[in-house]
């Protein structure tokens, strides 16, 4: 699996990025922490990309690899909510804003812990909409998955091209590679059978 990968360091070198996500021995899973879906935030916080260039890595990826499954970080406390619906995220990682001593941000005023928290339970439910929604649309899939862990109550989790997490009632060893084919969604997983 490719790590994570800034915007801006991004842009300069997207196609050949791309190439190397259709090698098949690369796990098509993309993390690029966006941070806040507005131009103005990434300014105070003294990012070199907007959000623009950020959708615009995006679109190509989908693009080129429809199937990829797409991660980002976002701060919760400023507004970016229109970005997770316009995305449609795979992998959503929250943070609630906290500013560091002896920064921009430190000094800058400071919503509420209420509003924040408030921020960060609608985004929430935005993500858990839209990952469900996109993980349906595995539903029929068959192929091959990598068995990386073991789960909870007697199941197997494996891996899929896409990096996305596939449990199974089954038992095997781990780094086996086992076909299924893929019968449930949840925002979080992909429920399989064997085949």
């Amino acid at each position: 699996r490719v790590g994570m990968m800034n915007p801006q360091y991004l842009l300069p070198i997207l196609d050949d990025y791309i190439s190397i996500f259709k090698n098949p021995k690369v796990y098509k899973f993309l993390h690029i922490p966006v941070q806040s879906g507005s131009d103005e935030v990434l300014k105070k916080m003294s990012r070199e990309y907007s959000v623009r260039d950020f959708k615009e890595i995006v679109k190509k990826f989908r693009e080129e690899i429809p199937d990829i499954t797409i991660s980002t970080d976002i701060i919760c406390g400023f507004p970016e909510e229109e970005l997770v619906e316009d995305i449609e995220f795979d992998v959503l990682n929250i943070s609630k804003f906290a500013p560091r001593a002896n920064t921009k941000a430190a000094r800058m005023k400071q919503l509420s812990g209420e509003v924040i928290k408030e921020r960060s339970r609608r985004m929430t439910e935005l993500y858990l909409k839209y990952a469900e929604k996109r993980n349906s649309n595995w539903i029929g899939w068959e192929g091959d998955i990598v068995i990386d862990e073991v789960g909870k109550d007697n199941t197997m989790v494996g891996r899929n091209y896409a990096y996305k997490e596939v449990v199974l009632k089954s038992k095997h060893s781990l780094g086996e590679k086992v076909k299924v084919k893929i019968k449930k969604a949840t925002p979080f997983y992909l429920g399989a059978e064997l085949i």
